[in-house]
């Protein structure tokens, strides 16, 4: 296919936050060729990817000791100081118990160089003066191992880039104290502490993470860790979503987890607004988020109760439907399963659904492999004797493997799946049950009904969260029960005036209930209109296995007969079209494409574009897929995904300069997604560009271990869990209640 001239919105350089139109033909891209965007590697901090600035008039061996120094910045930010004192970041470094657990093992195994993969977002007062990779060990009562990001760290940051491990460049000049008399100067300060121009660009380069060979022989594969601005960069939050018909106002990191807090008068950085000119405010510095086991263990009762009350509701829970099996009629579905028919002594089959409704990214959040949110699930008969259940055994049993729990497995060379966080043997992951923003998740419930039984039945599911597993904080405790664990826990109470307590039990937080009655008798439960359980419902079974997707339309063909007109039916329509794509049915994807554009405002949403595009795709279509992928990239610049399906596209067609130039807006926002570098190297070699070998190099480096697949066949021929939990929508069998 030729393109005499192409229009693709595309970032006119590194670091732009809007997108613009360029078109790119072939007379133009032979005056000026795209340039081919290889990962940034790192430099002096190898493996961490921060740079410290060239121009200083203070020696660097002061700059940690200025890093540590947050009383200077209390004098007039008393209200930032103490809000930060709470947060996670100001334990983020070895005086946190968890952390050091952790990093320590890392040292351990890999050596205190790699461990700079740590330092650069953790312990940069302890790295930029050498003590990370000092041959004495870090000392448990100096101020930096207690500091964690500080307030010159954050506001020290000059310029960032997107790839994450710490991907920042920090100013050595020390801040200036403000004369507070003198309005110039204090003009001055606020220009040199100012992170507007930045923006959420600065959470990026923390909390977007990968472990790669940079660290040593001992890590011989890149993998990518937590990644929150990618997920939040992709979603609806952003204004990039193309999942589904979703309308949200747009949020960043610092509209989440820095809202605006009341100040008090000894806060310089507080100001009004135009409406309440005399109400201060400042962002909040808690970064309130969802470790509310640091909190408790410093004894942090303000800082917990707010992290909890942010937790609760950020995700629901609804039991959504019902069926019964058997030879003769085949699956006998109940939607929504309020009321559903229930026989002694058979079997029923109920889909508990939970969709992440706040959270901007991932949910939960952080790092993925220990995190610890689970569903339990009980069966009462009809006067409240528990008969079955799953999962309430999860909040005092490490061990439990039963319950459905809302995390990222990740195994070792052998398949063996790790529980403690031990990067330094991750070499892939298996499965995650994490949700994105917005999406939902189906997790069947099977259920022996006993030949004797009261009925109406009620069932009650819950969505739990604690802060990180059992495992993990039975070694983190024994640690701190060590003599170095117990000098670091002194080292806190003298640098930081806490008790730290990593061994009291972790808080639990309530994020969503619901409960329904089935049965004769049955009493009419749920609030929510039907049609909404049963497209959510239908858009976790969209997720599932292609063999099970006839579910998925089942479930979606009824929400459709009674969603409302308008926007409800559009929304139910684009679910069928995700289904209809999924099995090959291009025409019909088509179709519901069409009917949804219909009742929605022209130009329609980037989810209309995205489902034609990955329809015609799949049947190889790829000239007539062309001009839908390049409106989903063009409605949702900032969604990663969007670029990757026109860059696969355009080179499928020979298109080799605007697959480059796709490739390489793609990787301006994902650094190392393999398969934007392949498409990337793919097209410089068909350019016979001098970089191409670079760029095959790069995405060799970058894309996911051979022996993946390998390992998730031994990890589910070892593990009943590990077999269970690859699979979205499988079943768990409720346990008779002991």
């Amino acid at each position: 296919m030729k393109l005499a001239a192409l229009s693709l919105v595309a970032w006119i350089a590194c670091g732009s936050t809007e997108p613009q139109i360029i078109t790119i033909d072939a007379e133009s891209a032979a005056e000026a060729p795209i340039a081919a965007r290889l990962p940034r590697a790192p430099g002096a901090f190898s493996p961490s990817l921060v740079a410290l600035d060239r121009h200083s008039t203070r020696p660097d061996s002061t700059l940690g000791t200025q890093l540590s120094d947050v009383d200077s910045c209390a004098t007039c930010h008393a209200d930032a100081a103490a809000q930060w004192s709470s947060s996670a970041h100001s334990f983020a470094s070895f005086g946190n118990p968890i952390y050091r657990a952790n990093v320590e093992m890392f040292r351990g195994e890999l050596g205190k160089d790699a461990s700079r993969h740590c330092g650069g977002c953790h312990d940069m007062p302890l790295m930029v003066d050498g003590l990370m990779t000092a041959r004495a060990a870090i000392p448990s009562s100096d101020l930096r191992a207690h500091s964690g990001v500080t307030c010159s760290l954050c506001h020290g940051v000059k310029s960032v880039t997107k790839d994450g491990n710490g991907s920042y460049v920090l100013s050595r000049e020390p801040i200036d104290a403000p004369v507070m008399s003198d309005p110039a100067s204090i003009a001055r300060h606020k220009a040199q502490v100012s992170v507007k121009s930045l923006g959420t660009e600065l959470c990026v380069t923390c909390h977007r993470g990968f472990l790669s060979p940079d660290m040593g022989e001992g890590m011989p594969v890149h993998l990518v860790g937590l990644d929150e601005p990618g997920a939040w960069r992709n979603s609806a939050w952003a204004g990039n979503g193309m999942g589904r018909v979703d309308k949200v106002e747009k949020k960043n990191c610092i509209d989440c987890h820095m809202e605006r807090e009341a100040a008090g008068p000894n806060e310089a950085g507080a100001h009004g607004t135009p409406d309440a000119p005399d109400r201060k405010t400042i962002a909040s510095h808690r970064f309130l988020g969802g470790h509310t086991w640091m909190a408790a263990m410093r004894g942090d009762t303000d800082q917990l109760k707010r992290t909890q009350a942010k937790l609760e509701g950020a995700a629901s829970i609804d039991i959504a439907g019902g069926f019964t099996e058997d030879r003769a009629h085949g699956k006998q579905w109940q939607l929504p399963a309020d009321g559903m028919a229930v026989t002694p002594g058979s079997r029923i089959d109920l889909d508990v659904v939970v969709r992440n409704l706040l959270v901007g990214h991932r949910f939960p959040g952080g790092v993925l492999d220990i995190q610890d949110t689970w569903i339990e699930v009980e069966v009462a008969d009809h006067a409240g004797t528990l008969l079955a259940q799953s999962g309430l055994g999860h909040a005092t049993h490490a061990n439990d493997q039963d319950t459905h729990v809302l995390r990222t497995l990740v195994v070792d060379e052998k398949g063996e799946v790790l529980e403690e966080h031990e990067m330094a043997k991750f070499r892939t992951q298996i499965a995650t049950q994490t949700l994105a923003a917005r999406e939902a998740q189906m997790i069947r419930y099977a259920f022996d009904v006993p030949a004797q039984v009261a009925l109406p039945l009620t069932v009650t599911a819950r969505l739990r969260h604690r802060s990180r597993t059992l495992a993990l904080q039975a070694d983190v405790c024994r640690i701190a029960k060590t003599r170095e664990g117990k000098a670091f826990i002194a080292g806190a109470k003298g640098a930081r005036y806490v008790d730290l307590d990593p061994c009291a039990p972790q808080p639990i937080t309530l994020i969503a209930e619901s409960a329904i009655q089935i049965g004769a008798g049955a009493a009419s439960s749920s609030a929510r209109p039907a049609w909404e359980r049963e497209y959510e419902h239908g858009m976790a079974l969209t997720a599932t296995v292609s063999e099970r997707l006839e579910e998925a339309k089942a479930v979606l063909e009824q929400a459709l007969a009674i969603a409302p007109a308008g926007r409800p039916h559009a929304m139910v329509l684009v679910q069928l079209g995700w289904v209809a794509s999924k099995q090959g049915r291009v025409e019909d994807a088509l179709s519901l494409v069409a009917q949804a554009r219909a009742l929605l405002p022209a130009p329609g949403p980037a989810v209309l574009d995205a489902i034609a595009s990955d329809a015609l795709m799949r049947v190889w279509r790829w000239d007539d897929a062309i001009v839908p992928a390049q409106a989903a990239a063009k409605k949702a610049p900032g969604n990663s995904t969007a670029w990757v399906a026109l860059a696969r596209c355009l080179g499928s067609v020979g298109s080799d300069t605007a697959a480059l130039a796709a490739s390489v807006t793609g990787l301006e926002l994902a650094p190392r997604d393999p398969d934007l570098l392949r498409t990337q190297a793919m097209s410089l070699a068909a350019l016979h560009r001098p970089e191409a070998g670079a760029a095959l190099t790069a995405y060799d480096r970058f894309r996911s271990p051979d022996y993946s697949a390998e390992l998730r066949i031994e990890c589910a021929a070892d593990s009943a869990r590990c077999s269970r939990e690859r699979e979205q929508g499988h079943t768990h069998v409720l346990h008779p209640a002991r």
